[in-house]
């Protein structure tokens, strides 16, 4: 009897152990041992903060007639000096997850039939654990698009004729024995019109437009225009009138320059700002390597709410590799925030899953796990 139920606990025992799923998990290391071994790599996702930049690029340009504004037109407020000035019109945080290099792991598969089909583990292309969505491929170096780069507005060509012809009278004196005669030959000669009158000529072609301006929609027209003739005539004139006009005031544009920069928070370097870039209101974004401008940084601060949980997943770490399944990752939330020159532009708070703590399943005693795609914590697990 005694034999018979030592048989029977035997059986149950086995039987029972057949339900559990033994899975051997290992950081993926180059050694000879994972090279000589059967199976697969699979990582946990890392979280990578993306900081768009949003430049305002404005230019002045000159008129040439700047300096008759004030004589023809009592113009004061016009553009006197050439300049381009830059500043930072907008910024935005974003976050995106990728595979984190520094957590890639090893799942070593067995040799043994009916334990090689005893679970099944889904992974991405890019070697995700559970489905892991394909991550946007980014550089910490910047990035930047500008359609209007090296666009430098100018000053709009009227035509204008740059000659005249001046009229001089020379008086000749002919002397035929005591009779003098004089004689007046009229003389043209071609002449350059000086700066001031051009600036005179603008300055009289504004004005009319101005007075046929306000005949056109007094009505002193000797033509019974239509609205849409009368709309049509009135908005060409005033057309032309802005384009004399800038002769005068100059020209002001304004364009957007987007730049965006690449940042990945890690626990060994949280206590130093990250360098992006410079920026300075005379050249815009510049290379962080750059003498001048102010530096553009990006911080990040642990929120720390993970400090026991930690303590404990560190204790845990002494168990054998042969005790360890399915690693995960519990995410921690960090502040990040965005400096010029030290002075804190904008900041958010995001969870980063490189600044969690990472776990272990048990060897066993599972059957059913699901991972977080974008955390890599876990989702879903069955428990045998």
């Amino acid at each position: 009897m005694v034999k018979v139920s030592t048989l029977c606990l035997l059986v149950f025992l086995l039987a029972y152990s057949q339900g559990f799923t033994q899975i051997n998990v290992r950081k993926a290391v180059p050694d000879a041992e994972m090279a000589a071994a059967q199976g697969f790599f699979y990582s946990l996702p890392r979280t990578g903060i993306k900081v768009e930049v949003i430049v305002k690029k404005t230019q002045k340009v000159k008129g040439p007639f700047a300096e008759f504004a004030d004589k023809y037109l009592g113009l004061t407020q016009v553009i006197n000096v050439n300049s381009t000035e830059f500043e930072i019109s907008s910024l935005k945080l974003s976050s995106f997850a990728e595979p984190d290099p520094k957590e890639y792991y090893f799942v070593e598969m067995t040799s043994r039939k009916k334990d090689q089909k005893a679970y099944e583990l889904f992974l991405s292309g890019k070697g995700g654990l559970t489905g892991m969505q394909n991550p946007q491929d980014s550089d910490n170096a910047s990035s930047k698009s500008n359609k209007l780069d090296g666009y430098v507005p100018g000053i709009p060509e009227l035509p204008n004729p740059t000659m005249f012809e001046r009229v001089d009278t020379v008086i000749r004196r002919i002397s035929i024995d005591t009779t003098t005669i004089e004689q007046k030959v009229f003389k043209k000669i071609s002449s350059a019109k000086t700066p001031d009158q051009k600036a005179k000529e603008a300055a009289d072609f504004i004005l009319k437009l101005d007075e046929s301006m306000f005949n056109l929609i007094n009505g002193y027209q000797e033509v019974n225009y239509d609205k849409g003739t009368m709309e049509y005539m009135y908005n060409q004139m005033e057309k032309l009138k802005n384009e004399y006009m800038q002769l005068f005031k100059g020209i002001k544009n304004i364009t957007y320059e987007t730049y965006s920069f690449t940042y990945f928070p890690e626990k060994e370097n949280l206590e130093a700002a990250y360098s992006l870039a410079r920026f300075s209101s005379a050249k815009g974004i510049m290379d962080k390597s750059s003498a001048s401008g102010d530096l553009l940084q990006v911080e990040a601060k642990s929120l720390e709410k993970l400090k026991e949980i930690e303590v404990l997943a560190q204790s845990r770490a002494g168990n054998k590799e042969s005790d360890k399944g399915i690693f995960y990752r519990i995410p921690e939330d960090a502040y990040i925030s965005v400096k010029l020159g030290g002075q804190v532009l904008l900041g958010s708070q995001f969870t980063v899953n490189q600044l969690g703590v990472v776990n272990s399943l048990p060897a066993s005693q599972y059957g059913k796990i699901e991972l977080d795609n974008n955390t890599g914590g876990l989702k879903h697990v069955i428990v045998k």
